[in-house]
């Protein structure tokens, strides 16, 4: 084992930095100690999943034109890898992120604009294809997307439907025979960072549509629809994530795919364990930490599997919450906030990165003492 050495590992710091900033940091803070450091930027199948993958891999960047979840034109980019494996990260298309508050809309929104991404992989002749689903603006059951590689949604009488998030009310017959072929001799693996079912109390939309903007009623309606469709979709559609991003767990489970917990698919593909097993601790991060933590998300899994290796595991956040129990009952040596004295939250998102470096030198400093 190399003496001294950190794996910063950090996912990103929604609103202040990105994963490979806050790794960039935190590397930065360790050599300040006199450590060695290595940058392991992750992320759970949301944001940053494609950067994440293709800068660990040595893959490329390709861009391709598409919609975001309102129709608006949109450049995405797909990532490929030296295996001719692509990356599809969803949010680059359908993502939030993308839509003003004000702007979002769940029954307008779609999942369409992620299908002209899967299509350029399979133009590309992928063997295998990832998709994040993470961090999406949509709950259309995935019928955009569907409807965007060849299926045909009908109503009830017959008439085709473009697979927005109110088509999910009005579909009611679901035609495979023009999904794209090439699907068939195609691996597809999805990144799934949550158990929800369709459609339910803990479906799609009860719990994922109020944050993108559905009103009580529209949630009603919503799952109500979703019920049916996961009807039509058949026994695939009720496997645990079905339910994930609006739904689009299960779509991608009709063509196909098969689901791995995000953070653990990152780490995989970044090849985490090899960098883990020659470090003598690691540093992860998120922008807040709480109970919620613990529940499959990057810094749980990191500490998981820091712990599994008997290699002490730091995380790092820009608030912690009280009710961080859990994350020590998965593997985290130590749980700390990185703020310095109490600051408004635009101060405290513009010093995050300074926050952090002070604070991955502080826990070296402490390891040497």
């Amino acid at each position: 084992m190399t003496a001294r050495l950190a794996l910063c590992a950090p996912d990103k710091l929604r609103g202040a930095l990105d994963a490979p900033q806050a790794a960039a940091a935190l590397a930065q803070g360790c050599r300040d100690a006199g450590w060695e450091a290595l940058e392991h930027p992750l992320a759970d199948g949301g944001e940053g999943t494609c950067e994440a993958i293709v800068r660990a891999r040595g893959g490329r960047r390709e861009t391709v034109r598409t919609t975001d979840a309102l129709g608006r034109a949109r450049t995405a980019m797909l990532g490929v890898l030296p295996d001719g494996t692509c990356v599809v990260e969803g949010a680059e298309a359908n993502g939030l992120m993308h839509i003003p508050r004000q702007r979002r809309d769940v029954m307008r929104a779609t999942s369409a604009g992620i299908a002209p991404m899967v299509r350029r992989a399979l133009d590309l002749g992928a063997p295998r294809i990832v998709i994040g689903l993470g961090g999406s603006a949509t709950v259309d059951g995935g019928l955009g997307l569907l409807v965007g590689l060849g299926v045909r949604a009908l109503d009830a009488d017959g008439a085709e439907l473009a697979g927005l998030g109110e088509d999910v009310a009005r579909v009611r017959a679901i035609d495979l025979s023009g999904l794209d072929p090439r699907l068939a001799d195609t691996a597809i693996v999805v990144a799934v960072d949550v158990d929800s079912p369709l459609a339910g109390p803990t479906g799609a939309a009860p719990v994922f549509g109020p944050q993108k903007g559905a009103t009580p009623d529209q949630v009603r309606t919503l799952d109500d629809g979703l019920a049916r469709l996961a009807e039509l979709y058949g026994e695939r559609a009720r496997r645990p994530g079905a339910g994930a991003a609006g739904g689009l767990g299960a779509a991608c489970f009709l063509i196909g795919a098969e689901p791995e917990p995000g953070a653990l698919l990152v780490m995989r593909e970044t090849g985490f364990h090899e960098r883990l097993a020659g470090a003598s601790l690691v540093l992860t991060a998120e922008g807040s930490v709480d109970a919620q933590s613990a529940t499959g998300k990057t810094v749980a899994r990191v500490a998981g599997a820091a712990r599994d290796a008997a290699v002490p595991c730091v995380v790092l956040g820009g608030r912690v919450d009280a009710d961080v129990e859990a994350l020590y009952a998965a593997g985290a040596s130590a749980v700390l906030g990185i703020g310095r004295g109490a600051k408004p939250l635009r101060a405290a998102l513009r010093d995050s990165a300074g926050d952090l470096r002070a604070a991955a030198r502080a826990v070296c400093a402490l390891r040497d003492a």
